[in-house]
């Protein structure tokens, strides 16, 4: 005769507990073994005799400072925006004389001035707490929800970048040396990306930009506040972006990014230079831009706004500092037949920095890019197969355990 047993509301609960806790594992096991297997090409540096210069026929009197990367206070402040209101935010950054402060809040497109003739609709992606592998979305269409909040492979980081980039303009990786949510290594693999935030408060990633740049993919660099409370005078106007665009409309902005038509700027490091939010206002108003990036055959010619630049430095491949020049008012370097990119570092006056696109090389004029990323089908299919497998046989292993308990 069967025992006849009762139970109490904490063996209902847990009972509830854990089959809720196993639906969840079987979701995320799911979601990271559903994805196909990525095959990658070997890299290679830039190469041939066209030197591509993003700033070539640029017009020094449309420079316009930027900032992609600022959050507001969202899901009843459950994500980190503090006490960043969207009006709390306008008036920060109209102070600093900023021409586009886009809010980029986590997994949500914020709609506050899209009435605006700038409104740029983006977002950050990523739900991971430990290991931030984190994009910012440009120009999204739609919020994808989709996301590995664990650790993510080569494989999971491609095929992200991919499917954000069906559904955004641009897909920039965030604070990518920020817990090492993208390893340097991984710049060598990643493509089908335009854009890298190089400078975040939270850490900088010029190890990844020349990673990328040195294995021949043509990425641009981005600087940011990555501002979690406009209140705090020290997380505004860190770093920011400056684009040489006509006007503030969306299409043009994205056309000079996409060129990279842009460059980098780190104008307050706390630290060290702590400003006061006058100080930085009076600052901005003041701020020196580049007034010449010119290849005259093979020789690039930089000039800024300013009568002489502290110091210069020309960088190529794997970082390496090719040329130094200090207290000029010209800059120039031969760029070298061994040099398949060459980017510009440009310290104004010891305090606020330049970082300037990569002249790279290539074949022709008609400037490629690098894919190196392909679905394998093949393995895909048979790692599939052996999922499946899998959870078919550990299925009927648990029908045939329950049954035996209830013959008992």
């Amino acid at each position: 005769m069967r025992r006849q047993t009762q139970h109490g509301f904490w063996f209902y609960f847990s009972r509830i507990a854990a089959s809720i806790g196993i639906l969840l594992i079987l979701l995320l096991l799911c979601i990271y073994l559903t994805v196909p297997t990525y095959s990658f090409k070997v890299p290679e540096p830039f190469e041939g005799q066209y030197l591509y210069n993003p700033y070539q026929d640029m017009n020094p009197e449309q420079w316009r400072k930027y900032n992609f990367h600022c959050h507001s206070r969202r899901f009843f402040g459950l994500t980190n925006g503090r006490k960043s209101t969207e009006t709390a935010i306008d008036s920060v950054y109209q102070a600093l004389g900023y021409d586009h402060y886009g809010i980029s809040d986590y997994m949500s497109i914020n709609r506050h001035n899209t009435e605006n003739e700038d409104f740029i609709p983006a977002y950050e992606h990523g739900y991971g707490l430990i290991r931030k592998t984190h994009q910012i979305c440009i120009g999204a269409e739609k919020v994808y929800w989709l996301d590995f909040p664990f650790m993510q492979n080569l494989n999971l980081k491609q095929h992200t970048i991919n499917k954000l980039g069906e559904r955004s303009r641009f897909v920039m990786p965030a604070h990518s040396s920020f817990t090492k949510g993208y390893k340097v290594n991984d710049m060598r693999f990643l493509s089908n990306y335009r854009l890298i935030e190089v400078l975040n408060p939270y850490g900088n990633a010029f190890e990844h930009w020349d990673m990328a740049l040195s294995n021949g993919h043509r990425v641009y660099a981005l600087g940011s506040d990555d501002t979690h409370n406009v209140s705090n005078v020290h997380e505004v106007c860190r770093n920011f972006t400056i684009i040489n665009t006509p006007d503030l409309k969306a299409e043009s902005v994205y056309e000079a990014l996409d060129k990279g038509l842009c460059y980098a700027v780190e104008f307050d490091n706390w630290y060290y230079y702590p400003l006061s939010l006058a100080q930085k206002v009076k600052e901005m108003h003041e701020l020196h831009h580049l007034t010449r990036a010119q290849l005259v055959g093979d020789t690039l010619f930089v000039e800024t706004s300013t009568e002489t630049m502290r110091q210069v430095q020309f960088i190529g491949q794997g970082g390496k500092v090719r040329k130094t020049m200090d207290s000029v008012a010209t800059a120039y370097y031969v760029i070298q037949p061994e040099d398949p990119y060459i980017r510009t570092r440009i310290d104004i006056n010891g305090r606020h920095f330049l970082y300037l696109n990569p002249v790279t090389r290539h074949p022709s004029s008609a400037v490629s890019d690098c894919r190196l990323d392909s679905v394998n089908y093949a393995q895909s299919f048979l790692y599939w197969t052996v999922y499946a497998v899998a959870f078919v046989a550990l299925l009927w292993y648990l029908i045939k355990k329950k049954q035996e308990i209830k013959a008992e």
